[in-house]
């Protein structure tokens, strides 16, 4: 994910992700509902700390999770340990993924193709999702909703919270800037210690926008078609998303 540095706040990276990416659900039945339909493992890029994978393995698929962050990896491991469901994790760039297996369904949740570098980085993780695929198997990708209007506003101040071992760590959407290539969210974060002294810092991420028809060219040039899309609820962080079905196009 394209960020620029904190200042100020530190805290749990782990806390503030759960945080600010734990709480949406808008694509989990979906997603429960496709490994029902396409059973025997599925591929969970940019799995983060496990908001998808563990809700899966609860279900009792065998999930293979994806991160190139060795940290967020490491506390899905502990909870699925934990919890003693089948995640296996793979720490990885989903751009380079080169694993021994193939999956009948692969995800690609929270609009990951918007955060890994542009066309390029986007036509890197569909080629590399289709070298995974198995035959007759589906990859889905959330993607923001295209045409958006332009323009800036200020979120609903909802706070996202989770505490720590006393440390409380508040995210709170301040402002959404949606410019011709770019969605940008920014975020005020405080971290609240045991003794009540807080901090607070600007915490930005940048999504690439791209349209569907774009995403048809990058796929095809990756050997996949898209087979069909589920739009899913609008939240107050996330702006109207679709889930888009790919296909090996010889599958």
């Amino acid at each position: 994910m394209r960020a620029e540095p904190d200042t100020g706040a530190a805290g749990d990276p782990v806390a503030w992700h759960d945080a600010e990416n734990g709480g949406f659900a808008a694509d989990l039945g979906l997603f429960a509902r496709l490994a029902g339909e396409r059973p025997g493992g599925v591929l969970d890029l940019g799995a983060g700390s496990g908001r998808v994978a563990l809700r899966l393995a609860e279900a009792g698929h065998p999930v293979t999770a994806v991160d190139r962050d060795a940290g967020l990896l490491a506390a899905l491991e502990r909870r699925a340990r934990e919890r003693g469901l089948d995640v296996v994790t793979e720490h990885a760039d989903a751009r380079s993924l080169e694993l021994d297996r193939s999956f009948p369904l692969i995800l690609a949740p929270m609009q990951l193709l918007h955060i890994v570098g542009g066309a390029s980085g986007r036509r890197r993780v569909l080629a590399a999702a289709a070298r995974h695929l198995r035959r007759g198997g589906r990859f889905w990708a959330v993607v923001i909703e295209e045409p958006l209007p332009l323009g800036s506003g200020r979120p609903d101040p909802i706070p996202d919270v989770r505490e720590v071992a006393g440390w409380v760590h508040s995210s709170l959407p301040v402002e959404v800037a949606i410019e011709p290539g770019s969605i940008t969210m920014v975020r005020m974060r405080r971290l609240v210690a045991p003794d009540g002294t807080m901090t607070e810092s600007r915490h930005v991420i940048r999504m690439d926008r791209f349209s569907l028809g774009e995403l048809d060219r990058d796929a095809d040039a990756a050997g996949l078609a898209i087979v069909g899309c589920e739009r899913l609820p609008r939240t107050v962080e996330h702006e109207d998303s679709v889930a888009v079905a790919l296909e090996a196009r010889d599958g």
